[in-house]
């Protein structure tokens, strides 16, 4: 009883001196809740941001298999049913370099959608009058 009673006492202490900060972050929040409140098409940026993002690594997977089709395949020694794939140097730096475009698209999607949350936070602000 008297552990609980001390830490009690800290949190007190801890709240009473850290009120200014606490108020900062309810202020931060009451704006994002009005934020949120007036410009609901945001809330679909992220679930619109995943099905562009799935479609694109869908498509490069595809991709990908096909450019792993341009090598040799032939059966494995033991069992035959599994396939080995032989890699030649030029499919190799082909995968390579979709492997780089495939991280490089994704995060221009990434900071697409980004911007677009953060160009509506910007108007919302210096759109509206606080009184």
């Amino acid at each position: 009883m008297i552990v609980f009673g001390i830490l009690t006492m800290v949190f007190f202490c801890m709240v009473c001196c850290g009120r200014k900060q606490l108020a900062r972050a309810i202020d931060v929040i009451d704006a994002s809740a009005d934020y949120i409140a007036h410009n609901k098409r945001v809330i679909a940026v992220p679930n619109v941001h995943f099905i562009i993002t799935l479609i694109v690594v869908i498509m490069w997977f595809m991709a990908m298999l096909c450019v792993a089709s341009l090598n040799e395949i032939e059966p494995d020694a033991i069992f035959p049913q599994a396939k080995n794939i032989k890699w030649e140097k030029k499919w190799v730096y082909l995968a390579l370099f979709m492997l780089f475009g495939i991280l490089w698209v994704t995060a221009w999607i990434e900071y697409a959608s980004r911007y677009v949350v953060i160009m509506g936070a910007t108007t919302y602000y210096f759109n509206n009058s606080y009184e």
